[in-house]
């Protein structure tokens, strides 16, 4: 959420950077770079950048709303806060440079 990224004063993932993905062990599994970060109103996300989240074709911007709706209304409940339908997330998009 962008909102989230703003109240810890964060900056937001820049394009570039490499994350290293590890198992639940902590064993390297991969890395990825940020190819593109886009801020966007939850309710404005689309159907192909759902379906490259979510890794399905089948419904994938349902899937996608409601696994993210929950999962920011669980966190958000904690502060008293609601999601909204037109509160901006940030959707990272990236390329997979090596992979075990």
């Amino acid at each position: 959420m962008y909102k989230w990224y703003v109240e810890a004063e964060a900056v937001l993932p820049l394009i570039g950077t490499n994350h290293i993905i590890t198992d639940f062990d902590g064993k390297s599994q991969a890395i990825i770079e940020i190819i593109k970060v886009d801020t966007i109103p939850f309710n404005h996300l689309s159907e192909s950048l759902a379906s490259l989240d979510m890794g399905t074709d089948i419904e994938p911007l349902q899937k996608w709303r409601k696994a993210h709706w929950d999962f920011f209304q669980s966190v958000m409940v904690e502060n008293r806060e609601e999601p909204t339908e037109d509160m901006l997330i940030v959707f990272e998009r990236f390329k997979t440079v090596w992979r075990k």
